[in-house]
């Protein structure tokens, strides 16, 4: 048996999008050892990718439990992954949940406290706990949303969607935004977060905090000295059955998975530029960077069109 020298990490796998990049990794990568997790059981889910990919792919895939809310699940899959790798190589934040907003005083702070739960502190547990173990030319992709972006607010007046981006532009580190998501917990819970200009959606502010802890974290790799360490937040524009994506072209979890695979495997210094700390479309458009927010075509790279062989 060869000797695999990378491993790589995805969370939420066991369906859609999470589970299709994983599958990726693993039909694409065969010297990868790849741990996919879920908050659900996992039983079972190692001998459908094995028949689907070959009983190979099922040997160097590891189905595995832990809920990214329960820090020390998350930091058992660090010590296991540190004593036999080294180190991560790649991770691809896809555990999140979505909630249809409901704004009653007796259920919108619950589903504020869930959804940033997950898809916001969640995230920030995995990232904090492999923070010291991320390898050089490490690849880190966080899966996020249109819903992530201040023109899906359609509720807000124009300069409360202006204030609402300034928020998070102006968060410089994370105690500054964890500062931000406590307060919208907060205002949530007294019933205020709409006259505080937060929108009513709980997935939406998680999705808005991720981009923004995207951008701040490429900061802090940039400042480390390990080599090409680079975190971009990308959405798929895969198919959600609760989020109104009408307006928009959309593609099945295999294509998307496709896209966060080439974001998440490219090579060191591959193609000329390539994006750090932005958020990406599966369009290949940068609609957020460090140089500010922008829509539309203002900013773009051309990534290319193939899939990496690695």
């Amino acid at each position: 048996m060869p000797k695999r020298f990378r491993v790589a990490l995805v969370t939420g796998a066991t369906r859609g999008i999470g589970y299709n990049v994983g599958k990726e990794i693993v039909k694409r990568m065969p010297l990868t050892t790849t741990y996919l997790t879920s908050r659900v059981n996992v039983a079972g889910f190692q001998a459908i990718l094995g028949m689907q990919l070959g009983a190979a792919a099922r040997d160097r895939a590891k189905f595995v439990r832990m809920d990214v809310r329960d820090l020390e699940a998350v930091n058992g899959m660090k010590e296991k992954i540190v004593k036999n790798f080294g180190g991560l190589d790649i991770l691809v934040n896809n555990a999140g949940i979505y909630h249809v907003p409901d704004k009653s005083l007796s259920v919108f702070p619950k589903q504020v406290q869930e959804i940033l739960g997950i898809n916001y502190w969640g995230t920030k547990n995995v990232i904090g706990s492999f923070f010291p173990h991320f390898k050089p030319h490490s690849r880190i992709v966080n899966i996020t949303s249109n819903l992530g972006h201040i023109m899906s607010v359609k509720s807000m007046e124009d300069e409360l969607k202006e204030a609402l981006r300034l928020r998070f532009n102006s968060c410089s580190n994370e105690f500054e935004l964890d500062g931000l998501l406590l307060k919208f917990q907060r205002d949530a819970i007294q019933g205020t977060w709409r006259k505080e200009g937060w929108p009513s959606c709980g997935y939406t502010v998680s999705k808005m905090a991720i981009n923004a802890y995207t951008r701040i974290l490429q900061t802090q790799f940039d400042e480390d000295d390990r080599e090409d360490v680079v975190v971009n937040a990308v959405y798929p524009c895969t198919k959600h059955s609760k989020i109104d994506q009408s307006d928009m072209k959309i593609l099945d979890d295999e294509e998307g998975a496709k896209f966060v695979f080439y974001m998440a495997a490219v090579k060191p210094n591959s193609h000329g530029v390539f994006p750090r700390g932005a958020v990406i479309w599966n369009n290949s458009r940068v609609v957020d960077n460090r140089e500010g927010y922008t829509y539309n075509n203002k900013h773009q790279v051309k990534l290319p069109l193939e899939i990496p062989q690695v």
